[in-house]
């Protein structure tokens, strides 16, 4: 009879202790929802908050080995981006440069590294820098690859971004002063097509990217925004220069919105936000979260640590530049000044390799010009700086 009492004291206590855990985990979620509610009264933070668990959900779903490009399928959650392998394309530019030289490199392997040098930015032509600045400890995503323990921590930690996501509909955007929307608006731009790509896929065309940006959205202060209606319309851009394609596609179907949505825009275009914004481009400058308080210094960094990593030597001894900063450079000098420009940028040992890089060209090539402009490339790709 004891014994039988004992159980079902056992059996009630373990129902309790079941309940008990149930009003936990309840009010657990509740005091996260409460806490992210209260985010809605500080948009910045809520915008800086959203985009490092965007960039969290990115680095544990590139944490595999790539995929081959054979083996690559087409869902979001385990679709694999994969690139030509960057040491073959470096070790074949160093090949081309000692089997035909149309300079001499100066001896300098502390300046001009080797293909194992990182360098986020490389092309078939480039000389890799031994020193790139901040880049050189960027976290480099080229694929998404997903398995089962990936999943799975993509699935809890999307469920908690929703709830950040739904904390910009509540967001004063009115109330808010110039800096404080241009910091605003670049995390919520690169946190919603980091969110675009997850939802819909990774684009394998520039019309695919277009349409991508056109359709990724979030409600934010009461009104809906896409990715290219903030780029163009509340960060004040102008059409790409650098990307024809898209700049046509503008062109072509324009963006509406209404007088109160372009009341949520900056007071006035600042030209130094290119450097960003990424569209997960391999072009694209890195992601870091940006605050009200210095955003100006950090878009003049931003700039600074972009033209460090993507500037660089030619196998055939020109300067390469990348369209994106070209166009840029553009609009505010002529061709005659851009390297002048670009110099006060690079540490003085890089500006001496390339000044006698191109006095060798001179003798050689005497009405060629001393750069070359580098194509934007719009496959995939994200740089984070790790924290």
């Amino acid at each position: 009879m004891q014994v039988r009492k004992l159980l079902q004291d056992i059996a009630i206590l373990e129902v309790t202790v079941l309940s008990l855990e149930d009003q936990v985990l309840a009010s657990q979620w509740q005091l996260c929802k409460e806490r992210k509610e209260s985010l809605a009264l500080h948009p910045n933070r809520l915008s800086e908050k959203m985009l490092r668990c965007m960039m969290d959900i990115y680095c544990h779903l590139s944490d595999t080995a790539p995929f081959t490009a054979s083996s690559s399928p087409t869902s979001p959650f385990t679709q694999a981006i994969t690139t030509p392998s960057m040491s073959s394309l470096s070790e074949s530019s160093f090949l081309s440069f000692g089997k035909s030289p149309l300079v001499e490199l100066p001896n300098k392997e502390d300046i001009v590294g080797s293909e194992s040098l990182f360098d986020p930015y490389r092309t078939k032509e480039k000389l890799s820098w031994v020193d790139i600045g901040v880049y050189s400890s960027a976290l480099e995503i080229r694929w998404i690859a997903v398995g089962k323990e990936q999943l799975g921590y993509a699935a809890r930690a999307l469920r908690e971004y929703k709830l950040l996501v739904e904390q910009l509909a509540k967001v004063d955007i009115l109330s808010m002063a110039h800096e404080e929307k241009l910091a605003f608006w670049v995390n919520i731009y690169n946190a919603l097509v980091m969110h675009g790509y997850l939802a819909y896929g990774i684009p394998n065309s520039e019309l695919k990217s277009f349409f991508l940006l056109q359709k990724a959205s979030y409600v934010i202060g009461g009104h809906t925004f896409t990715a290219l209606a903030i780029e163009y319309h509340l960060l004040k851009h102008k059409a790409p220069a650098h990307r024809p394609q898209i700049a046509l596609l503008l062109a072509l179907h324009k963006i509406k919105l209404t007088l109160e949505q372009t009341s949520f825009a900056v007071d006035y275009p600042e030209p130094l936000t290119v450097f960003a914004l990424s569209c997960g481009a391999r072009s694209s400058p890195l992601v870091k979260v940006y605050t009200p308080d210095n955003v100006i210094q950090q878009l003049k960094s931003s700039l600074h640590d972009y033209i460090r990593a993507s500037v660089g030597l030619g196998v055939r001894g020109k300067v390469l530049i990348p369209k994106l900063l070209y166009t840029y450079a553009h609009e505010n000098m002529e061709d005659s000044s851009l390297l002048a420009w670009i110099y006060l940028h690079l540490p003085s040992p890089q500006v001496a390799v390339i000044r006698e890089c191109l006095q060798q060209r001179r003798h050689r090539f005497l009405s060629s010009r001393n750069f070359s402009i580098l194509p934007f490339d719009f496959r995939f790709q994200y740089l984070f700086l790790r924290s």
